[in-house]
């Protein structure tokens, strides 16, 4: 397992000052399954105003001092070290009311989610799992640390990284800890949306989502992260054939449902995200291959809005004829059309919104090969129709 020299760097430097410090969390865990982490959380025995310390010659910045966490800057690199803690009550059912730092880091390892994620590695590459992660990693189990009413009970999101994680690793949730989640699903409703979605959009692109997702119908979620849904169970069975993109997946998880349009902008997703999945979701396509068709569909829907539709769809011969299509054309919209509104102004007495109308006409004409798209030939056209 190779740490990179910057996280070395800091774990020794602690540890020369007289502190622990370990890897922790999601970290230990990739490098277990032999991937590569995409970030490092580092956890000490050290206070806060004693890790600022230790790094007084780094930048440091203090982004969580009240949670005991710093972010120090080394090489390029940047490491969040948050000091070991205990929390008390989750009023909201989010947030811990107050943190207390500790010098002993099973204090800290105990109030994690999953086993899988309670584990803690030291430079030397020697782990510390006093819950089992490491056997729950071979058993491809996700497991709540401890009683895992409490654990989704303190935090609600918890909830929805249970299924994210079973989805993403291809992991099976334990019983217990599966029950507990689609017993207090109704708690999502105290995660903010943006959160929600976050949890959902990495769920959908999860190589077993498709299993996931059935898991969360059946057992009732998604009605506590919609109002009323209408899941299209049947594409729960191909989903994980779509490409792993959450504006796919969820086009096909609401198709069908009057109401997506509302459950997405209830999402607080992206307005590009939004727009890709109603996109997806209002194409219409064609009882045809005919070529004359199928650019209007995609005139109406855009390239790829047109290609997602065939695939939600399964229909792999209109999906092979669109990708041909969209390869070996290059006149689908008005701007791809050799004459413009100008020269239909220039050439014509038309004007206002006739003028768009004339630049319809054209481009259906194209599609129709009444018409090749050329200057001339559309100029031609124009004035003899």
């Amino acid at each position: 397992m190779h740490i990179p020299a910057p996280i070395a760097y800091i774990l020794q430097k602690l540890a020369a000052a007289g502190y622990e410090g370990y890897l922790v969390g999601g970290c230990v865990r990739d490098f277990l399954l032999g991937k590569e982490p995409s970030d490092f959380d580092i956890t000490t025995s050290a206070l806060p105003e004693e890790t600022m310390a230790v790094f007084a010659a780094d930048r440091v910045i203090p982004t969580g001092l009240q949670h005991g966490t710093v972010t120090v800057l080394h090489d390029g690199m940047a490491a969040e070290i948050t000091t070991y803690r205990t929390e008390t009550t989750y009023a909201d059912g989010r947030h811990p009311d107050s943190v207390s730092f500790s010098r002993d880091l099973g204090d800290d390892l105990c109030r994690r989610d999953f086993t899988v994620n309670a584990m803690a590695m030291d430079a030397a590459g020697n782990i510390v799992d006093l819950y089992g992660g490491r056997a729950d990693l071979d058993a491809k189990i996700i497991r709540a640390v401890g009683d895992p009413t409490l654990r989704f009970t303190e935090d609600a999101l918890r909830i929805l990284r249970a299924f994210r994680f079973a989805a993403k690793l291809g992991f099976t949730i334990e019983k217990n800890t599966l029950d507990a989640a689609i017993t207090l699903a109704p708690r999502l409703t105290l995660v903010s949306r943006e959160r929600v979605f976050a949890e959902l959009e990495k769920l959908l692109c999860g190589a077993s989502a498709g299993e996931i997702l059935s898991i969360m119908a059946d057992g009732g979620v998604f009605e506590h992260i919609f109002e009323k849904p209408q899941i299209n169970t049947a594409a729960l069975r191909y989903i994980d054939s779509l490409p792993p993109r959450a504006d796919i997946r969820l086009a096909a998880l609401l198709d069908g449902d009057p109401h997506a349009d509302m459950h997405i902008a209830s999402l607080k997703t992206s307005a590009h995200f939004a727009d890709s999945v109603k996109a997806i979701l209002a194409c219409e396509l064609p009882n045809t291959s005919e070529l004359p068709a199928l650019r209007r569909v995609i005139f109406t829907s855009g390239k790829q809005a047109a290609l997602d539709r065939a695939q939600i769809e399964q229909d792999p011969a209109l999906y092979e004829a669109l990708s041909a299509l969209i390869e070996n054309e290059s006149c689908f919209t008005f701007a791809d059309l050799a004459i413009g509104g100008g020269d239909v102004i220039a050439a014509t007495n038309l004007r206002g919104k006739a003028v768009g109308e004339a630049l319809q006409s054209l481009l259906f004409a194209v599609f129709d090969e009444k018409v090749a798209n050329l200057r001339e030939d559309l100029m031609d056209y124009l004035l003899k129709s």
